[in-house]
């Protein structure tokens, strides 16, 4: 998770009476085709609140985020998620008598956020019992994982900071109801998931959220095996490419933050956002009148963070319209 405290809003419109949209050249026009006013102290148009984000598109996001952490402003914060296991291949003979020697379920992760410990306290896993789908659109509340009276599949966990692995051990039963769906009941992945849906994983932790990637190069479900044949076979399963998940975060309220008089605050994860509300237009109308607006900057000023909680790197501007929020037109070519 990360955040931003906003201390305040300070505006800067700069408007050229040019039709060329790049800057080159803006450092050659006279000082008179130029209207900047960067105080709002000065000309009062906008007002703004903290408010209660939505729940966000979560399925198939580049990196799924698994952890906990309790803020000091913002309270807690959990995310978890669901997850398909996909065959890596097709009519799968496992010969006779199948029996499970091990099974690991291994990510890659690509950072982390809070503390440096990089732990979690336990990790649970459960087969879950609702189909997800690919081709769906599922948000961080379509589901609400948590651990709960299901049996738990794990045995152990390690994070690897030297090759940025969470590998996790399941218990051999686990791994065992895959096999005994035999030959017929993995011959591929449309078979596969009418019996096995997938997984909901999550992790308890003092201050620890890792970002997982699906698609990493030590991320794979694995379960070891032999027959009455062969003494070391192993059967995998992927986590990315075309393998459905959704990431799952606890519902966050504005009551839960320590706020301060003055201050906005912003959360990702489905927390809280800053409305912006535009005000006196006709007044800017007639200021910007027979004018060609060049660029317009929007300055936020971050509170500084003592301890291991940084700010967002960016953020993102969005118009709220007849209660319909859509990016900006330019939302793509915007610095």
């Amino acid at each position: 998770m990360n955040k931003i405290t906003l201390l305040g809003l300070v505006s800067s419109l700069i408007i050229f009476s040019c039709t060329d949209p790049n800057s080159l050249g803006l450092d050659v026009h006279p000082s008179s085709d130029v209207i900047s006013f960067s105080d709002t102290s000065s000309f009062s148009w906008q007002t703004s609140q903290t408010e209660q984000g939505d729940s966000i598109r979560t399925d198939e996001a580049l990196n799924l985020i698994l952890g906990e952490i309790e803020d000091p402003i913002f309270g807690y914060s959990r995310a978890s998620f669901y997850t398909q296991l996909l065959l890596s291949e097709n009519n799968i003979e496992l010969g006779p008598n199948p029996q499970v020697d091990s099974v690991i379920l291994s990510y890659t992760y690509s950072d982390y956020y809070g503390d440096e410990m990089l732990d979690f306290q336990s990790i649970q896993i459960n087969r879950i019992d609702e189909n997800i789908y690919r081709d769906s659109i599922y948000y961080s509340s379509s589901f609400d994982f948590m651990p709960g009276e299901t049996e738990n599949w794990v045995e152990e966990h390690v994070i690897d900071a030297s090759n940025n692995t969470l590998r996790i051990k399941l218990n051999s039963d686990f791994g065992q109801q895959i096999l005994t769906l035999g030959d017929a009941g993995i011959v591929d992945n449309e078979i596969f998931l009418q019996s096995f849906k997938g997984i909901g994983v999550f992790a308890q932790s003092e201050n620890t959220m890792l970002y997982l990637n699906p698609n990493g190069s030590n991320s794979y479900f694995r379960i070891y095996y032999h027959n009455d044949n062969t003494d070391t076979l192993s059967l995998d399963f992927e986590l990315g490419d075309d393998a459905a998940r959704i990431n799952l975060f606890n519902p966050k309220l504005l009551s839960n933050i320590t706020q301060v008089d003055g201050e906005r605050y912003i959360q990702s994860m489905g927390g809280s956002r800053v409305k912006i509300s535009l005000e006196n237009l006709d007044n800017l109308r007639d200021l910007l009148s027979g004018k060609v607006l060049n660029r317009v900057i929007l300055t936020v000023q971050a509170l500084d963070q003592e301890g291991q909680y940084n700010s967002h790197e960016k953020l993102r501007l969005v118009k709220i319209e007849d209660g319909l929020t859509s990016l900006l037109p330019d939302a793509y070519e915007a610095s």
